[in-house]
């Protein structure tokens, strides 16, 4: 178990520089991501791209911290999907700049390419604008999730869910290739060709399990300036 948590905590300082490094985030934003005890572990009220180790904190799912001091302010927004969602594993709060402007348009995203499909179908609007910081505001965004796997939020980034650390910094990039790619057929007068939730479903049949990884190393290797 300590091995895990090592791995999570190493995982999660990668995620930061990978999430900064691609425009994701810029002082905001923030990650967390269930430790194998069942508690938390979250990026500190500090800029992605700055978070040292020691300062991940470590929380339960009501909010006591166990270790570190300041979680991110929208701590609650984490907890409650956690908590509504057993299978959550992993999420990525990103203000990603193609989303933010469906998500001021009240448009959701929808899958147009490929790895799109990895965030199901459709990823709607929430419309409420405002800091989620406290349980109400929290359970109000978790219930407007659902089942899908990310969620918009209007004026406020996005929220993204997966089965783990590493798919949940991968769907938020491949979130935000959607909504660009959204956003420049809008842009160039057209009206993007959207996958079915059939052709969603074939086409996430035909990736790879590993594929979520080979693409982290890319973007990880790219982060650390190792990539020619």
């Amino acid at each position: 178990m300590e091995t895990q948590a090592a791995d999570l905590v190493r995982q999660m300082v990668t995620g930061c520089q990978i999430l900064s490094d691609q425009g994701l985030v810029e002082g905001f934003g923030h990650l967390s991501a269930r430790l194998p005890d069942g508690r938390i572990l979250m990026t500190p009220r500090k800029a992605l791209g700055l978070v040292r180790p020691e300062e991940l904190v470590t929380l339960d799912l009501s909010g006591q911290v166990v270790r570190g001091t300041r979680p991110a302010l929208e701590v609650a927004m984490h907890l409650a999907v956690y908590r509504a969602r057993p299978e959550v594993q992993a999420i990525a709060r990103t203000h990603s700049r193609a989303c933010a402007v469906l998500g001021v348009l009240g448009w959701p995203v929808r899958a147009v390419h490929g790895f799109g499909c990895h965030l199901g179908p459709v990823v709607p609007v929430y419309d409420e604008v405002g800091l989620v910081h406290d349980r109400a505001a929290g359970e109000a965004v978790a219930a407007a999730l659902g089942q899908h796997a990310a969620l918009l939020l209007r004026g406020n980034g996005t929220l993204v869910t997966a089965p783990s650390l590493i798919e949940a910094v991968m769907r938020a990039i491949w979130l935000e290739e959607a909504a660009a790619i959204q956003v420049a057929a809008h842009s160039a007068g057209g009206q993007p060709r959207y996958f079915t939730p059939a052709e969603v479903t074939r086409r996430l049949a035909q990736d790879r399990a590993d594929e979520p990884h080979r693409a982290w190393a890319f973007y990880a290797a790219l982060a650390a300036g190792e990539v020619l």
